[in-house]
């Protein structure tokens, strides 16, 4: 029987963390080539990323390898660099590139589900710096790699999971801290959803997939999102009860990103 080992908690947040624009504009680039030197060429001698700071571009670098090219359940960089290129609107992009800035850092997505899904059902929700802080406290309780942050670190930690938030579009813009729900497009929808079922063709296990409770997805909002994927001519959808009928019209995510979003 495996036992679960307890993630170690780190400040990725502070090498390159909250760099939303930044990782769209490295995946772009790696779209054309998908190869990793080249990148890095292009960001330090090309200065793709507009920084005037090599430690700020390496921060991004490690941040970009971290969350694309380390092995996880989630689709591969070739398909994500793919989608930063496509039609798809850029909310949709956004939306896209949100479970891999949750799903590989441990910490953020300890505070995500704790301190923002865990408050949704409120209309009013809200989240602030000094809520995130005694936060950290109570997890170093369990986490000695926690208590051993200082105060400062912990301050600007719980500042930079703020603005990830606000950068998703999941908090009001500072100094405003109401928490706003993520409405999930039926493009960002439907590129998980392709990528999930075509792994072994299982509607079931596409619908299990942890990345739906990072997105803020119930079983009502999958029925409604794919309903509208049928009706956009992206797959055959029926469902009555338990019985299932789903079958896409692209052989692939590659093909549906070509061919389906015209």
């Amino acid at each position: 029987m495996e036992t679960k080992t307890t993630p170690k908690f780190q400040a990725h947040l502070q090498r390159g963390g909250t760099g939303l624009l930044e990782m769209r504009r490295l995946l772009e680039a790696f779209a054309e080539h998908g190869n990793l030197e080249r990148l890095k060429q292009q960001a330090f001698k090309e200065n793709l990323l507009g920084k005037t700071s090599e430690r700020l571009v390496k921060d991004m670098l490690y941040a970009f390898k971290r969350r694309f090219l380390e092995p996880l359940d989630l689709p591969p960089v070739r398909l994500i660099a793919q989608a930063m290129c496509s039609p798809i609107p850029d909310v949709a992009k956004n939306q896209v590139l949100f479970p891999y800035f949750v799903h590989t850092d441990p910490l953020v997505e300890e505070c995500y589900r704790d301190l923002v899904l865990a408050r949704l059902g409120s209309s009013q929700a809200q989240l602030a710096t000094g809520e995130v802080i005694d936060y950290l406290s109570t997890l170093s309780e369990s986490h000695p790699e926690l208590a051993r942050w200082s105060e400062h670190l912990r301050v600007r930690w719980s500042q930079g999971f703020l603005a990830l938030l606000r950068h998703f579009g999941l908090m009001e813009r500072h100094p405003r801290t109401t928490l706003r729900r993520l409405w999930l497009l039926p493009e960002s929808f439907a590129f998980f959803w392709l990528w999930f079922w075509q792994q072994d063709q299982s509607f079931w296990d596409a619908d299990r997939s942890e990345v739906w409770l990072i997105l803020q997805l119930d079983e009502r909002g999958k029925n409604e999102l794919l309903t509208d994927g049928q009706l956009r001519g992206w797959w055959h959808y029926q469902r009555l009860g338990e019985i299932v009928q789903f079958k896409p019209r692209f052989s692939s995510v590659e093909e549906w990103i070509k061919d389906g979003l015209a």
